[in-house]
């Protein structure tokens, strides 16, 4: 057998002592289960079942190309890769990666592939290793055998290298790391996914007419109906007479859901402009959806529904299980915002017993699966792949033996017996704009001599004043100034964005906007004669009126009125 030679190493230093082993065993988990965290050709991996039928291919095939038996290795896997573009015909859709530990910290990769094709991820055999220099350092390490292409091998050295490092780095093993897809048949899942999204999905982006990004929502989407269809595929959830996605937005996943054959129905507070074009054969209802009438017992969804779905439904969401369990029925739910059943949700760690140091969002999702088990659902969760930072999602089935028997008193004990008070159809844009405007002078100039004076600093003759922290320049601010800015919803640094002519935010700090200094803006290129009519003056210009120097660009060249 060829011997193997060192192609990549990095020391990995701790401020503390570190369990090698543990971070070693932790990082070899990682790259098994997301090759597509290495590989944009990969899009997850799939373990094969031990003494299946193509377990044992898989070994007759790695005996046949490798010239020895694994079956005798430490911790022996194997995984399926599934690849991201299935039609690229270059590539296999057959391949496998056999691993198995040749030592505690060493880890031996031999890919296979059952149809002749070339592997998609590395096509040679590789090795993951590691040193220990010190109780408190990992020396990481990669190999490759020496007759293999160096070719091979130019990704795996470079950034798949450092994925691995970025991972030995960040690993807390006090974090239970939440697996996506843990439900289902990831590999059936692709399969429903693809077909969702190329023929249900590609064809929305070309006419769609919202103002969000077609290929961001609409695959979101594709991949949350996708789900929903794999959880009846596979018995989790029964498929449902009638669902109701409640706070549908713009509907699209209503019309997925429906095009696949799950019947139901959205209802939102407000309409979309897609609901009357593009979706406008979809049945969305344009209501508000209030709790309270079904927590009475009041017909509120149509009487056939079986299923509610939130998707992203905010100040609903905690509601969802208690008018599901009102309902006797099944709930499909993806938390965003966070809010308890009257506001805002606080993570005080009450209903996790004594505090933990966990995120505001972790605490709100631990909170409704808790809400979800004490009305006595079945309740599952799950990470979806979706482009969302908030893709947890909670499966509420009701069980055969029925629901808590004492609900009444379990939603009266929850809800503390008060009303949920439903969101306005139009709602106001509120922002610090909407304080009075001799406050928002009086708080601006306030702030602005703060800058100002902060420093000494001269910029071509104009003071330009310092860059000031935003928790020092909250300091400037009284109680009644921030009740103000916070009874619109808003904060300092809302207001400072808001007073854009005068301020500067820029990573948790402001100075005074400078326009001789060049303004990179993210926004697309606009129309000249459009952009020309945006930039003619509007507004008196606060600097000529307030700095002690004038306006640095003078009446010429400033885009505000002089």
């Amino acid at each position: 057998m060829s011997p193997w030679r060192c192609i990549a190493e990095q020391l990995v230093e701790y401020e503390e002592p570190v369990d090698a082993k543990a971070y070693f065993d932790k990082i070899i988990c990682l790259w098994k289960e997301y090759p597509n965290a290495i590989s944009n050709r990969i899009n997850t991996s799939v373990p094969v079942e031990e003494e299946s039928q193509v377990w044992n291919e898989v070994i007759a095939n790695f005996e046949s190309k490798y010239r020895f038996d694994p079956a005798n290795s430490s911790e022996l896997s194997i995984f399926k890769l599934i690849q991201r573009d299935y039609k690229r015909q270059s590539f296999s859709n057959n391949c496998y990666e056999v691993a198995f530990y040749e030592e505690e910290l060493l880890v031996r990769f031999y890919p296979i592939v059952l149809d002749g094709q070339q592997h998609p991820h590395f096509e040679s055999p590789y090795s993951i290793a590691c040193k220990i220099p010190s109780n408190s350092s990992i020396l990481l390490q990669f190999f490759k055998r020496v007759d293999a292409p160096d070719d091979h091998f130019e990704f795996l050295k470079t950034l798949a290298f450092k994925q691995l490092v970025t991972w030995l780095k960040s690993i807390d093993l006090s974090k239970t790391t939440r697996k996506t897809h843990s439900l289902l048949d990831k590999e059936s899942y692709i399969s429903t996914y693809r077909h969702i999204r190329e023929d249900l999905g590609r064809p929305l982006v070309e006419g769609w007419t919202e103002n969000s990004k077609p290929q961001k929502v609409i695959f979101e989407d594709c991949g949350i109906a996708s789900y929903i269809q794999e959880l009846i595929t596979s018995g989790i959830l029964p498929k449902p007479r009638k669902f109701v996605d409640i706070g549908c937005g713009n509907g699209l996943l209503v019309h997925l859901l429906n095009k696949i054959g799950i019947p139901g129905y959205g209802v939102d507070v407000r309409s979309r402009k897609v609901w009357k074009t593009t979706l406008s054969h979809v049945d969305l209802r344009e209501s508000p959806v209030d709790p309270q009438i079904v927590v009475e017992n009041r017909p509120h969804f149509d009487a056939d529904v079986d299923l509610l779905i939130g998707n992203h439904s905010d100040e609903l969401t905690p509601w969802i299980p208690v008018m599901a369990a009102k309902l006797n029925c099944n709930f499909f739910l993806i938390p965003c915002c966070p809010y308890n059943f009257f506001g805002k949700y606080l993570n005080n760690g009450s209903h996790l017993g004594p505090k933990r140091m966990t995120s505001q969002y972790e605490s709100f999702f631990e909170w409704t699966v808790s809400v979800s088990e004490r009305l006595g659902f079945d309740t599952k969760m799950d990470r979806l792949a979706i482009p969302s930072t908030k893709r947890l999602c909670i499966i509420g089935r009701v069980p055969e033996k029925g629901l808590c028997p004492s609900l009444e008193q379990t939603i009266e004990h929850m809800t503390q017996g008060q009303k949920f008070v439903a969101r306005p159809r139009e709602i106001r844009n509120n922002n610090c704009m909407h304080i009075s405007v001799t406050d928002r002078e009086r708080i601006a100039k306030k702030l602005f001599d703060f800058i100002l004076n902060a420093s000494d600093d001269v910029r071509d003759g104009w003071r330009c004043g310092g860059e000031v922290p935003l928790a020092q320049l909250a300091g400037q601010l009284t109680d009644d100034d921030k009740k103000l800015m916070k009874d619109q919803d808003g904060g300092l640094q809302t207001f400072l964005r808001n007073h854009h002519q005068i301020f500067h935010v820029f990573q948790a700090t402001a100075r005074l906007r400078d326009f001789r200094q060049p303004v990179v803006s993210r926004r697309q290129q606009t129309n000249p004669k459009k952009q020309e009519a945006t930039n003619r003056p509007k507004q008196p210009c606060w600097m000529s009126l307030n700095h002690p120097d004038g306006c640095p660009l003078g009446p010429e060249s400033c885009r505000y009125l002089h």
